[in-house]
C-alpha cells in the first residue's frame, strides 16, 4: 500500500533530539510499498533540517531520498492546489492543503504527526 508522509514525520526521523524521533522510526518501519514525497515536503524538510541542525543533515536527507527505492518523488501542481486551498475554510498552511489534496488525488493515507492537519484531512475526506 502506498502512503504520503508529511514533513513532521521526516523531520522527527532525521533530528535524533526530536521528541517524536522514535515514533517516526517506528512509523516508517511499519510502512510498506511506495512512499510519495512531494516537492513541497522536500522543501519544508530541508529548510527545517538546515536551520534546526545543519546543512549537512539537510544534505543527508537529499541523499536518503535519492537512494531510497521506496520513495516516489513527485512534483506538485500548484494551480490545482491553489484551487483546492480556496475551498478549505480553516486557517491552514498552503503545504498542508497541498498534502490533503495529494492524499485525496492519489487515494493514499496521509501520515502526519500534525494534529491539526490530521483533523482537517479527515474532515475534508468525509
Amino acid at each position: 500500500m502506498a502512503h504520503l508522509v508529511d514533513s513532521s514525520v521526516w523531520v522527527a526521523l532525521f533530528l535524533d533530539f526530536d521528541t517524536q524521533h522514535r515514533k517516526a522510526e517506528q512509523t516508517l518501519q511499519k510502512l510498506s510499498g511506495t512512499i510519495y514525497l512531494p516537492y513541497c515536503v522536500i522543501a519544508e524538510v530541508l529548510t527545517v533540517l538546515a536551520y534546526k541542525h545543519s546543512k549537512r543533515l539537510a544534505d543527508n536527507f537529499i541523499a536518503y531520498a535519492q537512494d531510497n527505492r521506496d520513495l516516489n518523488i513527485i512534483n506538485n501542481n500548484a494551480l490545482d492546489e491553489m484551487d483546492f486551498y480556496i475551498t478549505i475554510p480553516e486557517k491552514i498552511s498552503f503545504v498542508d492543503t497541498a498534502l490533503i489534496f495529494l492524499s485525496n488525488k492519489l487515494d493514499v493515507p496521509l501520515i502526519t504527526f500534525d494534529k491539526q492537519l490530521e483533523r482537517i484531512a479527515k474532515k475534508v475526506k468525509s
